[in-house]
C-alpha cells in the first residue's frame, strides 16, 4: 500500500508540473500574441486615444466655460487648468502606459527554434524546484522570490541569456540552504491540477490569447487597420466641430491653448 501510494503521489505530482509547464506556456504565447497585436496596429491604437482624449478635453472644457457663462461668472483660467488636470490624470496615464506598451512590443526578441526549446527546458527545471505553487518556501524567501520573478520575466521575454544566469544562481542559492528545497509536500494536489487546468483554458478563451487567429487572417488584419483609419477619421472631424465651438468662445474673449502631454 505505501509504495502504491508514492506511485500515485508522484503521478499526481508530474501531472501538476505538466499542467503549471502547460498553463505558463500559454501565459507566455498570449504576452507574445499582445506584443505582436501591439506591433500592428498600436500606432494606429495610439493615434485614435490621443486625439479621442483631445476631444474628451475640449468637451470638458465646454462645459466647464458654459456653466460659467450661465451663471454670468467670468472664467479663471487657472481653475479651468486645475480642472482639466484633474480631469484628465486618469486618461493621461493609460496613454502613458499605451505608449510604455508600444515601445516594450517593438523590443520584443526574436529568437530561433533550438533557443525556444532551450528557454523551454531551463523553465521546466525551475519548475520543479522553483515554481511558487509547487514549493510554497519560494513565497517565505525574499532572495528566492526575486530570482523567480527574474525567470519568469526572462521567459516571457525570451531572454535566453538572462535565463541561464537566473539559473544559475538559483541552484547556488538551494545548494547553499539545503535539501529541503527539494522535499516538498503540496496538499490538496488534485483540487491545484483542477484550477490550474481552469486557468489555461481561460488563458486560451480569452485576449489577447484569441487576437491569434485576427493575427493569422490578413484579410482581417487589413480590415482591422481600416477599421481604426475610419475611428480615427472620426474623431479629427468631431475634434474640429469642437474646436468651432471654443472659438466661439474665444471670440467672447476667452483664450485656449492646447497642448497634447
Amino acid at each position: 500500500m505505501p509504495d502504491e501510494i508514492i506511485r500515485i503521489r508522484n503521478a499526481s505530482y508530474a501531472e501538476y508540473e505538466e499542467m503549471l509547464m502547460r498553463r505558463d506556456e500559454y501565459s507566455k504565447e498570449a504576452f507574445l500574441i499582445q506584443q505582436k497585436y501591439i506591433r500592428t496596429f498600436g500606432q494606429l491604437i495610439l493615434d485614435v486615444f490621443k486625439l479621442k482624449i483631445e476631444c474628451i478635453r475640449k468637451k470638458k472644457t465646454i462645459e466647464y466655460c458654459q456653466a460659467f457663462i450661465n451663471r454670468g461668472e467670468s472664467i479663471d483660467h487657472d481653475a479651468l487648468r486645475d480642472f482639466l488636470k484633474k480631469e484628465m490624470e486618469e486618461y493621461n496615464a493609460r496613454l502613458d502606459r499605451m505608449i510604455r506598451d508600444h515601445e516594450n512590443a517593438k523590443d520584443t526578441q526574436r529568437i530561433t527554434e533550438a533557443d525556444r526549446l532551450e528557454i523551454k527546458r531551463i523553465y521546466h527545471r525551475m519548475v520543479k524546484k522553483l515554481h511558487p505553487d509547487v514549493n510554497p518556501l519560494v513565497k517565505e524567501s525574499h532572495e528566492l522570490g526575486e530570482l523567480w520573478l527574474k525567470l519568469t520575466i526572462a521567459y516571457k521575454c525570451n531572454d535566453l541569456k538572462s535565463m541561464k544566469e537566473t539559473e544559475i544562481l538559483i541552484n547556488a542559492y538551494i545548494d547553499k540552504n539545503g535539501p529541503e528545497y527539494s522535499e516538498i509536500e503540496i496538499p490538496d494536489i488534485e483540487d491545484k491540477i483542477k484550477e490550474v487546468k481552469e486557468e489555461t483554458e481561460k488563458i486560451k478563451s480569452t485576449d489577447p490569447y484569441q487576437y491569434k487567429y485576427l493575427l493569422e487572417d490578413p484579410e482581417a488584419v487589413e480590415l482591422k487597420k481600416t477599421e481604426l483609419k475610419n475611428e480615427l477619421k472620426e474623431y479629427e472631424d468631431h475634434s474640429k466641430e469642437l474646436e468651432t465651438i471654443l472659438t466661439g468662445y474665444a471670440a467672447k474673449g476667452v483664450t485656449f491653448t492646447w497642448r497634447m502631454n
